[in-house]
This record gives C-alpha cells, structure tokens and sequence, in this order.
C-alpha cells in the first residue's frame, strides 16, 4: 500500500485536469504503489486524504468489465501494447458514469517497470453518443416501416443510402442498390424518361419535384407505375437529393376504375354522354381554331319504350349491346362511338375537318352513314322470334366558328325529330342553310316562358255557325306576336311548349282568358260556349281537375260553357287516365270534344266508354268535298256515326259554300272555317256578337 504522492503534477496542470475532467495515474511495478492526480480522486467520488490501492480501482467495475481492464493491463505488461478503453463505473457515491483509460508502459534503469496513463471522464460525450445513435436507430427505423421507398442520392446520381422498402417495391436489397446509378431503377426502353429525369431534377439548383409520374422496372425486369418526389439538402459541404418514390399502381387501377364508372356506359361499355361532351367540345375547339368543321350524328332507337314494356328491361339491355356492336363494327378509327340517354348514341369524326375541300372523308361519312342505316336494320332475335329493330339517324357539319357544344346537339335533335316524321328508320342530314331552322326552333323554345310573363299571348276567336247561320259557340286560339320574329303561328309554337311544362301554364292561362270572357259577355247579356284546346300533357297533371275548376269558380262561369278540344292521338295513348278525367269534369257539366277526329287510330270503343259531346270532322276529310263530290265516305260515316251516339258534329276548314252545303245536307250541326268567318280580334269578336237579337244571344 503506498500513500497518494502530492508532487506528481503542479498546481497548474492540476488546474488543467480539472476542467478537463480528467487526472493522470502512474503504477510501479516493482513497489506497487498507485499514483493518480486529484481529478481521478473527484471523478470516482473519493477522498483525497485517503489511500488508493488498485483494489479501490478495480471496485468501481463490473465483474465483466474488471476482466477486460485485467487483462488489458496484462497484455501491455506482457507485450508492451498501448491501450485505450471506456468503461462505466459505479462511483462510492453510487453515480453511474463512463471514463476513457489509457495506458502506456516506460522501462525504468534503476526502478523496473512503469506503467502511467489517464483517466478522463466521458460520461456526456456518451450520452451524447448514445442519443445521436439511438436517433439515427430511430429514425432507420421510421424509415425501414415506410412503404415508400426512399433514397438518397448524390450529385453524380449514385445512390448512397436506400430503406428497407426498396426490397419489396423493387425486388433489391437496400446493399445492393446502394452505389448504383438511380437510373437502374429506370426501364432502359424508355430512355428519354431517363434524360429528363436525370437532367431536370437531379441538377443543384432543380432538385424539387412532387408527385412525378414515371415508369419503373422491377428486378424482374416487369414495368410499373411510380410517383417520384425529390428535394435538395446540402450535408457536409456536399449536395445530396432525397427521392421518395411510391407505387401508383393500385392508384392509377382505382383511377382507371373510377373513370371507366365515370365515363363508359355499363351496359353497352361505350363511352357515355359524359365523354361524348369531353370529347366533342375538344374537336369544336379545335374546328373553331382552324377554321374547319365538325361531323356528328346521332341515332335514336325507334319506339324503345315500348320495345322495353313488351319485352323487359333485360331484353332492352340486350337491343342496346347488340345495337352497340354493329356501330362499332361499322365505324373506322377516325370515329368514335358513344353510348348517349338510353336508346341514343352518337358517332363522332375525332377530329375537324375541312368539308370543301376533303371529298374523301365527306364521301367517308356519306358512307358510314349508310352502313350505320343498313346494319341497324338488320333483324335480330328476341325470345326466339326475328325482330327488326328500326333506329332513326340524324346528322350535321357544323361549322367551327358556329359550333358549341349546346347547339350541336340541340342541332341533332331537332334533326331527329324531323327523321322521325319519315316514319321508323328515317333518316336526315340537316344542311348548313337549315340551321336557321334551329335557330328559330330555339329561340321559340327559350323565350315561351317569358312571352307568358311578357303578356305577349292573346286569343282571337273564330266563330261556329248553325245551320241558319247563327253564331252559337266560338273556338278560342292562341296568338304570338313576338318583337323579333313578329306574328308566329299556334301550329308551330304548340308543338314546341308541348315539349316540356310550358305547355300546362299556356293551357292555364288560355283557360283563364276563355272564363274571363265568358264571365265579360255574361254581365253584357250574352251567354255563349268557347271551346278550348287542351293538350295531353296538361290533361295528365294530377292537378288538372282542380285547376280547371277554381277558374270558373273564380269568374263565375258555368262549366257547360266550355267545351274542352282533346286530340284524338291524346285520348287513344292515354284513355285510362284521361277518362278518368273526362268522367269525374263531365259530372261537373264540362263538355268534350274530339279534335281532328279520324285522323288518329282506328279503333273506335272509347266513343261508347266516354262522355262527350262532340265529335270535329278535320279539315283534311272536308277538303275531299268538292264540285264533283256525291258522296265523300269519311266524312258520311263519321256524321252517320256521331247521330247514332247522339254527338254532335262541327266540321271545321270550310273554304267554300260548295261544302258547306253538302255538310248541311249530311247532317252536320255546327260549322267552322276561313269562308264563314276568319278568327277574330275580341274586340271585333264581342261587337259582332253584341249585334246579334236579344233572343238569338243564348246559345249553352
């Protein structure tokens, strides 16, 4: 046991080892005595007064380490080698700590053997260790959990690190990427997305890009999908990239799915109206930039509702994928072909062109069309029995300056409703010069709500004679007298309101114009009846009934004043609903008319199932009525037939007084037509009736 030597070092240097943490230590051999500086004292805990012995030392150790200090200190006696360890201590005062020793070896001539060495506290240089060490774990960690593949890769492209995901993305383990060109990743096929990938983004300076789209290679050599973001950091001095790449290929497959959903027909797997849209505003952008055309036609299945009532949905669905079949079949790839509502489809030219000058494609389109028709036609079966299926064809060239998307497809249908008067399988192709036509039909269509609102509606009446020549009812008529296109005919604005609601607020407010005048004449001392031409679709609102009846309520009209006109074609295609009217109005004392009788259907039952009043002989039979006319069949039989049912009959285009008197001579009652009296202002209307005897003026 030998006593702590105090001289070993000056004040100074003690000083040093102080704030360095760190004291010196010497042991002789020969004596065994253990020398070590004030600051190996401080760093174990002990007290400087007291002895040191190696078995102090050794103390402070776990068994395990206490072996390895053993032994290192026996190999630098044995072979002379330098040592430098860290080990944790345990300290007297019970504190954990971690101290580098270093040893060394000096020969003595007169003492023998001399080792001496340091001792250093590092316990925070550890910690500090220890914590960047466990963050770099855990931050492997993070990475090596992430399904994205990330890797950093320096300015020569090389890749320097890759997680644990790259394995299982690419079929590589992250050893043997690392080194390689990142453009091994990269299929060899698709050089060019090699250069620019290389070049655009792995530059300093262009390091960052988010979400880019690029095709891959597996170690498979199979191709995939990958989204590539990259950013720029700067570690020692050195640029780096980070790439995060990500596996798309379940996304672009949702994608696809969804887009299919969206875009392509489930029944026929045709592209969908949806993408007919998309794709025909493309080719009219197009067409309006070169100046050149756009080609499109439309087919429409002829009667398909009903094909769908006799037959059922599933044999519907069946007409149209065999349908959408032969259109495919029979277009080349210059035209595409979409499924459009329901029993529509459209066949598009996929890009514009020039109608004046390219014949080729004009008489390409020309013949198209005629395969389409001809193929259409063709029979197919249903339920074991052939069936021809007849599809009405529409089609246009449209120019680019005049083209939207709107009107090229208000154009088709306004061309298959023409086809459509052809009769099934009709077939039009609406030239540039008819497109004012459209043009017309449109602007009717647009701006009939706002005629109602503007007041630009107003009745005329024209007057029914007896056979004496008495005005004993009057049919009231609709006119339209609009600022830009000036006086438009009933005959071609009807037909148009009939196509949507419009219609039943016309037929509303006719009604109430005919009350107000019934209701005007009454305070003048005239009773008389109108008749009122009601549309289908108005007599098939639930709220007809109602409706009609708060008018009369409302003016004080008796309901025996009115005589509501119903076309013939109305009452046929919808005789269960509209008798159910007919009956529950007629209890109530209205009158009905059959409008343009014969020219409908040719079954006659409902005239014995109804309530009505009269039956009008349209003005196409009274035309056969001439000079030479002893007996016109049609119109004899229709008079024969309405006195056995005690209707009456009211003929109504007379032209002449040539059938006027033969009609007197049939037996018809009342008359109405161009030679008795055109229709009338109210004005001119109410004076002539005013001028009628007192006795003549009550005519219900």
């Amino acid at each position: 046991m030998l006593k702590r030597a105090h001289n070993v070092c000056s004040l100074l240097s003690e000083e040093i080892a102080a704030v360095a943490r760190c004291g010196g230590w010497q042991y002789d051999t020969a004596s065994k005595h253990l020398t070590c500086t004030s600051a190996v004292f401080h760093l174990l805990d002990l007290c400087e007064n007291s002895e040191l012995t190696l078995r102090h030392v050794f103390a402070v150790f776990t068994p395990q380490e206490r072996k390895s200090l053993s032994n290192t200190l026996r190999n630098l006696l044995n072979n002379r080698v330098a040592f430098e360890l860290e080990l944790s201590v345990l300290t007297h005062k019970r504190k954990r700590k971690w101290v580098k020793i270093t040893g060394k070896i000096q020969c003595c001539q007169d003492k023998g053997v001399r080792l001496y060495g340091a001792v250093q506290d590092v316990t925070e240089q550890r910690r500090l260790s220890d914590t960047e060490q466990n963050y770099i774990e855990y931050l492997n960690t993070i990475l090596n959990s992430m399904n994205d593949v990330i890797l950093s890769v320096d300015e020569y492209f090389t890749i320097i690190t890759a997680n644990q995901a790259v394995e299982k993305m690419f079929g590589y383990a992250p050893e043997v990427l690392v080194g390689e060109d990142i453009s091994f990743l990269l299929p060899e096929e698709v050089e060019g997305q090699r250069r620019c990938f290389v070049r655009d983004h792995l530059q300093p300076g262009l390091g960052f890009i988010n979400g880019k789209e690029l095709v891959a290679t597996k170690s498979s050599g199979k191709v995939f999908p990958i989204e590539v973001s990259v950013s720029e950091v700067v570690q020692s001095g050195q640029t780096q990239f980070v790439c995060v790449l990500r596996d798309i290929t379940e996304k672009k497959q949702a994608l696809d799915n969804i887009y299919q959903i969206a875009f392509f027909d489930e029944i026929t797997h045709l592209p969908n109206a949806k993408l007919f849209e998309k794709d025909l505003r493309n080719v009219i952008a197009q067409a309006r930039a070169s100046g050149k055309h756009v080609y499109c036609c439309m087919l429409d299945i002829d009667n398909f509702a009903q094909l769908v009532q006799a037959f059922g949905k599933e044999t519907g669905d069946y007409i149209l994928r065999v349908l959408a079949g032969r259109l495919k079949k029979a277009v080349s790839a210059q035209f595409e072909v979409y499924g459009g509502l329901r029993d529509k489809f459209y066949v598009l030219l996929k890009a514009p062109f020039d109608e004046d000058h390219e014949h080729d494609l004009v008489n390409l389109i020309t013949e198209i069309e005629w395969s389409l028709h001809t193929l259409l036609m063709k029979e197919m079966s249903l339920h074991g029995n052939p069936q021809v299926i007849t599809t009405t064809l529409a089609s246009a060239y449209v120019h680019g300056a005049d083209a939207e998307y709107e009107k090229v497809v208000g154009i088709l249908d306004f061309a298959t409703k023409r086809a459509k008067q052809q009769g099934p399988g009709g077939r039009v192709t609406l030239e540039r010069n008819e497109f004012n036509a459209y043009d017309r039909h449109s602007y009717i269509s647009q701006h009939l709500a706002s005629a109602l609102q503007k007041k630009a509606f107003y009745l005329v009446l024209q007057p029914q004679f007896d056979g004496q020549g008495n005005i004993v009812s009057s049919e009231a008529l609709i006119r339209w007298d609009d600022a830009k296109l000036g006086n438009i005919s009933p005959g071609e604005f009807i037909p148009i309101a009939e196509e949507s609601d419009i219609i039943v607020e016309i037929g509303d407010w006719v009604l109430n114009e005919a009350c107000r005048l019934l209701s005007h004449l009454r305070k003048l001392g005239v009773v008389t009846t109108l008749s009122v031409n009601v549309s289908g679709r108005h007599i098939a609102r639930s709220d007809f009934s109602d409706r009609l009846v708060d008018i009369i309520e409302y003016w004080r009209v008796s309901p025996g004043q009115l005589v509501l006109e119903i076309t013939e074609t109305t009452l046929v295609s919808g005789i269960d609903l509209v008798r159910r009217r007919i009956e529950k109005l007629s209890h109530l004392g209205f009158r009905f008319s059959i409008d343009d009788f014969g020219t409908g259907y040719s079954s006659l039952s409902y005239l014995k199932e109804l309530p009505l009043a009269e039956l009008k002989i349209d003005r196409y039979f009274v035309d056969e009525i001439n000079f030479e006319s002893d007996h016109v069949p049609i119109v004899d039989t229709i008079i024969d037939m309405a006195g056995s049912m005690g209707l009456k009959t009211v003929a109504e285009g007379i032209e002449n007084d040539i059938q006027l008197e033969y009609l007197k001579r049939k037996g018809c009652q009342l008359f109405q037509g161009f030679y008795l009296s055109k229709p009338q202002p109210v004005t001119t209307w109410l004076e002539r009736l005013l001028a009628m005897p007192v006795k003549k003026r009550y005519n219900v």
